[in-house]
Order: C-alpha cells, then sequence, then structure tokens
C-alpha cells in the first residue's frame, strides 16, 4: 500500500513539473520539432500539437485531447496514403470463390506475420521498449497484432513485372493461383503503402531517429506519439521491398473509428471481414488472371457462378515465363 501511495506521490509531482515545462520550454521544445520536420520536409506543427507530460513528450491525448496532426505528419512522412485505384491481390482458388460467392474481403490479423519479424521490426529498429512485456497470458505485442487487421495489395502491373518481383512464386501459389485485380475507392487513412527499411532507418537517421534523439537529448523524456501500436504493421523489412505492398488496415478499439467486426478465427488465426461495399471502401472486381499453371475453366466457373461482371484475362503463358 505505502509503494502506490509513493507512486501516486511521485506521479503529481512529475505532473506539476510537466505543467510548468509546458508553459517555459513548450515554444523551443516546438522549434527543435519544427527544425527536424523542415529537415525532412514535412509540414510543420504548433504548441497545440505536442506538449511535456509527466513521463514523457508527445501527442497521447491522455489526460485530455490534443490535436493529432503530428501523428498524421510522421504516418504520411513513412507511410503514404494509398490512392484510389487499381490494386493486384495474388490467392488461390479456394479463397477466390470464397470471396467472390461471399463478395466480402478478408483481413487477417498481423499476427499472422509475426515468425516474418513483422511489428517487432519497427520498435527494434527505434529502441521502443515495453512491448515484449507479459500481458494477458501472452505478450504485449501478441495482444496488439491480434487486435490489427489487414489486407495485402500491390501495384497492378504487366505480367513480366509480376514475374519478376516473384509474386506468382511467392503469393500466386507457384502459378496454380489466380491474381485479382481490384478498383479500390475509399478515403480511409489506414490504406497506407508500407515503409521498408532504407539506409536512413538502418543508420538511425529517420524522421522518428532525429525526433526521438533530439527530444530525449535536450529535455530528458523520450518521444511517444499517438497511434504508436499500429505503426509496425506498416514497418517491413527491406527484403521484401519488390513487393511494392499497401495494406488496408482496420484497428480494433481504434480512437479514429468505430469497430462493428465479427472476429472470427482460421485455426489459431484471426480475421475480419469487409464487404466489397461498404463505408469503408469500395472493392470491385474487375479482372482476373489464372496463374500460369491455374485451370482457367475452374476461375470462369467460379465467376459465373458469382453473378459479377469480372473479365477472366488469358493464363501467365510459357512465352510470359520465358521472357
Amino acid at each position: 500500500m505505502n509503494d502506490f501511495f509513493e507512486r501516486q506521490e511521485r506521479y503529481a509531482q512529475l505532473k506539476k513539473e510537466a505543467d510548468a515545462l509546458n508553459k517555459t520550454l513548450l515554444n523551443e521544445l516546438v522549434e527543435l520539432v519544427n527544425a527536424v520536420l523542415i529537415e525532412e520536409g514535412c509540414p510543420l506543427i504548433n504548441g497545440s500539437q505536442i506538449k511535456f507530460y509527466p513521463q514523457y513528450i508527445g501527442n497521447t491525448g491522455i489526460g485530455e485531447p490534443i490535436d493529432s496532426s503530428l501523428t498524421n505528419i510522421i504516418y504520411d512522412n513513412y507511410f503514404p496514403v494509398a490512392p484510389s485505384g487499381q490494386y493486384a491481390h495474388f490467392t488461390d482458388l479456394i479463397a477466390l470463390e470464397s470471396i467472390l460467392s461471399k463478395q466480402k474481403i478478408r483481413l487477417t490479423s498481423t499476427i499472422k506475420r509475426k515468425d516474418d519479424w513483422e511489428f517487432k521490426l519497427f520498435y527494434d529498429d527505434l529502441n521502443v521498449t515495453g512491448f515484449e512485456r507479459p500481458y494477458r497470458g501472452g505478450t504485449y505485442d501478441d495482444y496488439l497484432m491480434n487486435e490489427l487487421f489487414y489486407l495485402s495489395v500491390t501495384e497492378n502491373k504487366e505480367v513480366g513485372i509480376d514475374l519478376k518481383r516473384g509474386m506468382w512464386n511467392h503469393f500466386g501459389h507457384a502459378g496454380t493461383g489466380v491474381k485479382m485485380i481490384f478498383e479500390i475507392e475509399t478515403s480511409h487513412r489506414d490504406f497506407r503503402q508500407v515503409f521498408y527499411q532504407n539506409a536512413k532507418s538502418m543508420e538511425g537517421k529517420s524522421l522518428l531517429h532525429k525526433l526521438n534523439d533530439r527530444i530525449e537529448s535536450r529535455f530528458g523524456k523520450p518521444f511517444v506519439f499517438n497511434s504508436l501500436s499500429k505503426i509496425g504493421s506498416f514497418y517491413i523489412s527491406k527484403c521484401f521491398q519488390d513487393e511494392f505492398e499497401s495494406r488496408f488496415l482496420i484497428k480494433k478499439d481504434s480512437a479514429d473509428y468505430y469497430f462493428p467486426f465479427s472476429i472470427q478465427h482460421n485455426g489459431t488465426i484471426p480475421f475480419i471481414e469487409l464487404d466489397f461495399v461498404s463505408e469503408w471502401a469500395i472493392f470491385r472486381p474487375i479482372e482476373i488472371q489464372p496463374g500460369f499453371n491455374c485451370d482457367r475453366t475452374a476461375v470462369e466457373k467460379i465467376v459465373a457462378s458469382s453473378g459479377l461482371a469480372i473479365k477472366v484475362l488469358p493464363n501467365v503463358s510459357s512465352a510470359d515465363l520465358a521472357k
């Protein structure tokens, strides 16, 4: 009990100190942050968009709401919003039939990609701690990944580029699957291009590295920003940079939108389903290309059964493979 009261007293003292810093050093803090933003070609912030908290500096909004513009600047710097347009999604025939018959898109929990070092990669690169602590019978990063759901799409490119990038072998099930081409219309802020590690991020010279280092060096407090839990889902190893991936992400318990979905499971992996037409987006399937080892007749039957006006393209051919 004494420990509890001691912690409460310590926090009250830290809050008092933070309130004083917000009166005396806030302008200096804003100038420091804006100097980094200028270096990175980003929009600037003002004093209503960052503050001193008892144990850190940031814009988390804990205690009272705060403008989240700085979070949007960070996200847009690393993960530009993906524009509406044509995108490709590679899958197998079983999934194709399910997608077209239900007219729903499946968004899978990011926990599926944990073995690919997703999520953890960002927190390791930025030296963010606490995400591997025990939580609800597992670890905190497992808990967060189970509450983040994504659909992976890539640029709609010609066959030669798809083959060169390995899309058919890695995601088209060695040519036995299909390439679905969607026209996607959305204003969802979490439909973004992923970020692949680059020289700046690996050398500790990216936007967040600079903000973390300079804020900690000058003020002795770490930098923590709103929506930190989602960022690991868009931050990908440079090993996958040929995929040119964009992700449509929905987070359970987000402060930005409600979550009306029923969570289902494929084995141990959670997923949700999103209608082709919803308030989130319109996913309009317009073409399907069978792979070089795919039964085109089976694809045509699946499309015909769906009643949707989708063009079935010729198979990827042996001539394409030889190019």
